[in-house]
């Protein structure tokens, strides 16, 4: 196992590993059964070697005890041998463990140099789409009024996106390289797949939807302990930004991504929410003068349609009247 998950886990047995590292851990953890297996027998180590460095007076006992294993597992026969085996191999890698503590506590403690770190930055404004290759080949797709901005030093190390608006990413799998994006205090965290985050900085909710392979979703709660969700294809989860409350559901994963060819789709969505996506999508503003509107529920799919025929659809679902003046539409 790699060095750097050894670290991981001893900070998430204290209690001290922060949301990306968390989120980093719990994806590897996660991608097969091996890794599983190894992170509970690692993490029953560490526990153990914690409580025989603060309590002196148990350490001889416990090596006693490690000595007497070893000594009676050689002289059984081999049938018993091969019963104790995973026995064995738990308290090896205990004394692996204890023996790397020095190298742990150096490598996280020890002072290190900070390095400033140059980011690029890119503004995708209203009414627009726009294709953004990453130095890893990763694709992403952004929505208007929609900014990313990523290190240029992006292809060492972790793969850090920090959003705000929404994008569709298409990440290129990189198995030492997790993918993480940033959106407030919410971070998903993949090794290759496909998925849209929705994050606008006006809006109450953040939404991820998983379209291909899995993602992890980590979230703060009023400074509880992160949240960690995983999301597998057609799954969504909404976490609303305020409380850290969310829900989970099985949709069409395509539906949350057909922005991208300009295509509109609403799904229970209150009337103040849709006027926001419109005056993204055709640069507009748009007011609502009744309040008894915004909260109106609709449900409607756009295909490539223009203003005028969305209003349309939308008037007649909400009972409502409606104005173009230009570039200004009144709901009224």
């Amino acid at each position: 196992m790699d060095e750097r998950y050894y670290r991981l886990i001893e900070h998430y047995s204290k209690k001290t590993i922060g949301t990306d590292d968390l989120n980093e851990l719990l994806i590897w953890v996660e991608s097969n059964r091996e890794h599983q297996q190894v992170f509970r027998k690692t993490l029953q180590a560490f526990e153990a070697a914690d409580y025989s460095l603060n309590n002196p007076v148990n350490q001889q006992k416990s090596w006693s005890a490690v000595q007497q294993h070893i000594k009676n597992s050689a002289e059984q026969p081999a049938t018993v041998r091969k019963t104790n085996y995973r026995i064995y191999l738990t308290i090896a890698a205990a004394i692996v463990v204890i023996a790397l503590l020095p190298i742990i506590y150096f490598n996280n403690f020890h002072p290190k140099k900070m390095e400033a770190v140059a980011y690029h930055e890119i503004y995708n404004p209203r009414g627009q789409k726009r294709l953004v290759t990453l130095p890893d080949g990763s694709n992403v797709y952004l929505n208007g009024d929609t900014k990313i901005r990523y290190a240029l030093n992006f292809n060492t190390g972790k793969r850090i996106v920090y959003l705000a608006g929404e994008a569709f990413f298409d990440v290129q799998h990189r198995s030492r390289q997790p993918f993480i994006v940033y959106t407030g205090n919410v971070s998903t965290t993949v090794l290759g797949t496909s998925f849209n985050i929705n994050a606008y900085l006006y809006s109450k909710n953040i939404s991820v939807t998983v379209q291909t392979g899995k993602v992890g979703v980590v979230f703060k709660n009023q400074g509880k302990m992160p949240n960690v969700q995983f999301l597998v294809p057609n799954q969504q989860i909404s976490i609303n930004k305020n409380d850290g409350q969310f829900t989970r559901k099985e949709v069409n994963a395509v539906d949350f991504e057909s922005w991208r060819e300009y295509k509109i789709f609403f799904y229970d969505k209150p009337l103040s929410e849709i006027a926001e996506v419109i005056a993204r999508e055709y640069d507009l503003d748009v007011e609502i003068k009744k309040e008894t509107l915004k909260g109106i529920k609709l449900t409607a799919k756009f295909d490539k349609c223009s203003v005028k025929q969305i209003m349309d659809v939308i008037a007649r679902l909400s009972d409502s009247k409606y104005e173009i003046y230009e570039n200004k539409v009144i709901i009224y």
